[in-house]
């Protein structure tokens, strides 16, 4: 803390405002202008791998680039951050990292040895980028199937075996040197909307809040978590402010990000928001610059992606004594102790190991997790197929393209594939096998399916046909129902769509179980040794 202490005490209050702010990295650090803008905006920390928000214009060696321009000109060591919840390989398409499979692939393999593997080798490659600080792992409970945004990004619906997999996963990430930031406090997955266009909410009551999103969440901290995401969610049951008779998000909630988080939970690194451009935020106030500086003042410490007017605007609250210097004081040395945690001081030392077992990693969870949910004319493995149909029922086009991996993989195994979008035009009576390939996830809303093929489904027999999900597995009850053989993968990663084929096979076994209820199935949940 002395040393904390002292950086403090050297910096201006300018070089404090800046201190809170992560920004995009691409306007600062990817050109050789980086050190005089550095110099103007001493910005905390930036967040690269923007790909994942669709913004490719930077990948790959241009990334590990920055983050040596970030590192070299910034006075303060950098908050260097990235949502790597599945991996670095998505930054780096050249081939060099694997893409893990979502979060609920690692929930249906039940196993903490794995789930504390998916933190080391998630950590492995980020520190070798550059990469300080994961903006995850995603730490909701799936609670309600219809939820858009949580999804498969969740390990499951069991608060007891996502706390367990995710104290292993960020034990896993942070021996091996860099951040987990638990989100979206106080816990998405309970509303069926999108806080990216809406303001929405954990409608728990509070006792039930504490024995399954409080838990995981103290159990988290506890186990020495050293950052947590603030959603632009709500939690009535506790907030008794009210803004035009709506309880705020917690962005805006001193109640849940000081009184609750800080408070009760006893977190004491940086409180991170979630972006401060989604319309969760965004629509209490409006006024895009009132609403950053109330959410400042309500307890937050750093800011996620703040507009171009922020630091001016905080500097002259603070200099008015609107926002107190007490609270930014607050929040910096938060910060600073967030940063020596992570190393930044040069005061740590981390584990290390090899890069080789990580591609062997992504494909034994994507094998491990292949779950046979249901199979009542005992379809599978389906050894003496010859020609089969796989129909991708999907509306985007690298759905489509990514089950190529899918096709290629029976036709290694000597198995004719012919590939339909929707609709198969075929006589089906030619195939051994029908395959209904479904992708839906998180982001990519669920809607209806399309009609084409759900009209086609009660025409073709089926005893010979199987639904495959790579991405939601809801989708098994909720659209396929009288489907008699369904698959849950749970990611349409290459690895995943490997795994599928090798199970159908009965080249490895169906070994994964689901990690939450389908809407009117009755499979319990396994617990954890």
């Amino acid at each position: 803390m002395d040393r904390i202490e002292k950086m403090l005490a050297g910096m201006s209050t300018r070089e404090k405002v800046y201190q809170t702010m992560i920004q995009r990295s691409e306007a600062y650090i990817y050109d050789d202008d980086a050190q005089t803008k550095l110099e103007e905006s001493p910005f905390g920390g930036f967040f690269v791998g923007e790909e994942i928000i669709g913004s490719e214009t930077m990948k790959g060696d241009a990334i590990i680039e920055a983050v040596k321009r970030a590192e070299k000109y910034s006075k303060t060591p950098p908050i260097i951050c990235a949502d790597t919840e599945f991996g670095c390989g998505y930054m780096f398409p050249d081939g060099r990292y694997s893409a893990f499979p979502w979060q609920m692939t690692l929930g249906a393999t039940y196993d903490k040895d794995l789930a504390y593997g998916f933190g080391k080798y998630t950590a492995i490659p980020a520190r070798e980028i550059g990469i300080n600080l994961s903006l995850g792992p995603v730490s909701d409970i799936n609670m309600n199937f219809l939820n858009p945004v949580v999804n498969t990004r969740a390990i499951g619906d069991d608060p007891t075996l996502v706390k367990d997999m995710l104290t292993s996963m960020i034990r896993g990430m942070q021996e091996y040197g860099m951040g987990a930031t638990a989100k979206h406090f106080p816990g998405d997955g309970v509303d069926y909307r999108d806080q990216h266009f809406v303001l929405t909410s954990n409608t728990l009551s509070f006792e039930e809040w504490k024995n399954t999103f409080g838990m995981v969440y103290k159990e988290l901290i506890d186990a020495g978590l050293l950052c947590v995401m603030m959603g632009h969610i709500s939690l009535p049951a506790y907030q008794k402010e009210r803004i035009d008779g709506i309880a705020p998000p917690a962005t805006l909630s001193k109640e849940l990000i000081v009184d609750l988080l800080k408070g009760e939970l006893g977190f004491k690194y940086a409180v991170m928001s979630d972006a401060l451009c989604m319309n969760g935020f965004r629509t209490t106030y409006c006024d895009q610059v009132k609403s950053e500086i109330e959410c400042f003042k309500a307890g937050m410490d750093l800011m996620l992606w703040p507009c171009a007017e922020f630091a001016d605007a905080l500097l002259a609250a603070v200099e008015s004594g609107e926002v107190p210097m007490s609270r930014l004081d607050d929040a910096v040395r938060r910060i600073l102790l967030l940063k020596e945690e992570l190393g930044l001081f040069g005061n740590k030392e981390f584990k290390t190991d090899k890069m080789d077992g990580l591609f062997a990693f992504s494909k034994e969870v994507s094998e491990r997790a292949a779950t046979l949910v249901r199979d009542r004319k005992n379809i599978l493995p389906c050894k003496g197929a010859k020609k089969i149909a796989v129909i991708a029922v999907t509306s985007y086009d690298d759905e489509i393209e990514s089950l190529n991996v899918f096709k290629e993989e029976w036709e290694k195994n000597g198995v004719a594939v012919d590939m339909y979008r929707e609709d198969c035009w075929e006589d089906p009576s030619q195939y051994d096998l029908i395959v209904y390939c479904t992708f839906c996830h998180q982001h990519k809303p669920r809607g209806f399916l399309q009609v084409v093929s759900s009209w086609q489904l009660g025409a073709i027999d089926r005893d010979k046909t199987v639904i495959v999900s790579f991405g939601s597995p809801y989708l098994i009850e909720t659209n396929f129902p009288t489907v008699n053989a369904a698959v849950a993968m749970y990611s349409d990663t290459p690895d995943c769509q490997r795994a599928a084929v090798a199970a159908m096979l009965g080249q490895i076994p169906f070994s994964g179980k689901l990690p939450v209820k389908l809407p009117g199935h009755e499979l319990g949940h396994l617990k954890l040794d």
